[in-house]
């Protein structure tokens, strides 16, 4: 198979987060099977409504073996220079929405499971492609919770292929946001009648600030294995756009946290709900996602190091599937393009990355399905 024909046909779908990502998961379907694989969806509908597909592939007999996990959702794509959904080739980079985050990984993935019969595989090898991982990793937890192939099959091993440079990640910190909502009564500001819901939220997010430097100083919160090595908090407003001449009726933060493995945040949790009583705030708490942390012993680990002839092990301090999917399973993070290519504009891929992901994969398939299955 052609992996970047496989890239530059994914590519092609616009399956931002806030669309449908069906018409992409009929094509990964499609992929799926010419690589001789059953297919299973997992469908649901995210917080909007919106139609959202999980493909699990499957290839061998019996259960164990490794999965190839990846997600087929992007972020919007705007102020190119070229068609973001059409893969453009300039001087051996390959760009295209997507392209290192991360169906170039997808492309890889089938490709690899594409190179094995099924008669020879000793142990299954699975490619499960979500949906949201740029948003919540909805499309994880219904994969974990209602994939019938996921929930019997005891896989043991997975490899999340997020681009990497094809570098071994063994732990990545996780997600704990809050939602905070200060009400208030909109009137024209000039009769001083009503109460500007950011009156009641500046006070607040002052405190929340306070917090964040706690946070990036004390020990408990702290792990020098990560850059940065602290919990790096986020604050983003939104109070409707209201206009200058009205007081704001409603006035709303999204707080992100980033905890690290080991780390007890109930503590931050109870004194974010204490300040939010304090300035009579509202606080909802949305799915905590837990860091991703693997045992550098593993065997995961240890022959993700051999196949890539790495010396060690390193961290990240972004979030993926693992979240999720690592409460069942020990996985590396380890596939191919620059992480510092996700999100920007013109985003792009390496040819080169893309022949040696499909061929790191494909060494992993071997090991973990035909020379010692697990």
């Amino acid at each position: 198979m052609d992996v970047v024909e496989i890239t530059a046909d994914l590519v092609s779908y616009n399956s931002a987060s806030h669309f449908s990502n069906t018409p992409v998961s009929q094509a990964i379907s499609t992929w799926l099977r010419k690589a001789g694989m059953s297919v299973e969806w997992v469908n649901f509908k995210d917080a909007e409504g919106t139609q959202k597909t999980n493909v699990i592939g499957k290839k061998g007999d019996g259960t164990g073996g490794i999965a190839l996990l990846a997600h087929s959702d992007v972020v919007p794509a705007e102020g190119w220079a070229s068609d973001p959904f059409k893969l453009t080739a300039r001087n051996d980079r390959l760009y295209g929405r997507g392209s290192a985050d991360m169906k170039g990984s997808v492309a890889c993935m089938i490709a690899a499971a594409n190179a094995f019969s099924a008669e020879e595989l000793n142990a299954p090898v699975y490619v499960i492609v979500t949906a949201d991982e740029e948003t919540d990793c909805g499309g994880a937890r219904a994969v974990a919770t209602k994939s019938k192939i996921f929930k019997s099959s005891d896989i043991r091993y997975g490899i999340v292929g997020e681009p990497t440079l094809l570098d071994v990640v063994y732990a990545h910190k996780g997600s704990l946001k809050f939602v905070a909502t200060a009400r208030g009564k909109a009137a024209h500001s000039s009769t001083g009648k009503g109460a500007n819901a950011n009156h009641k939220l500046i006070p607040f997010l002052n405190d929340v600030v306070k917090l964040d430097g706690m946070l990036r100083t004390d020990a408990r919160y702290r792990n020098e294995a990560f850059d940065p090595p602290h919990a790096t908090l986020n604050i983003v407003l939104s109070d409707g756009e209201t206009a200058a001449n009205v007081t704001a009726p409603v006035s709303r933060a999204t707080i992100n946290c980033r905890p690290m493995p080991d780390q007890n945040w109930k503590p931050v949790i109870n004194r974010m709900v204490r300040l939010a009583e304090k300035h009579g705030v509202q606080i909802e708490m949305p799915k905590i996602l837990d860091p991703l942390s693997t045992s550098t012993d593993s065997p995961i680990v240890r022959e993700a190091l051999q196949v890539t002839g790495k010396r060690k092990p390193r961290t990240v301090a972004y979030g993926t599937d693992g979240m999720v999917f690592g409460k069942t399973m020990e996985l590396v993070v380890m596939g191919p393009g620059n992480i510092q290519q996700a999100h920007t504009v013109d985003e792009w891929i390496a040819r080169d990355q893309l022949l040696k992901g499909s061929d790191v994969f494909r060494k992993m398939v071997h090991r973990f399905c035909i020379e010692n299955p697990v």
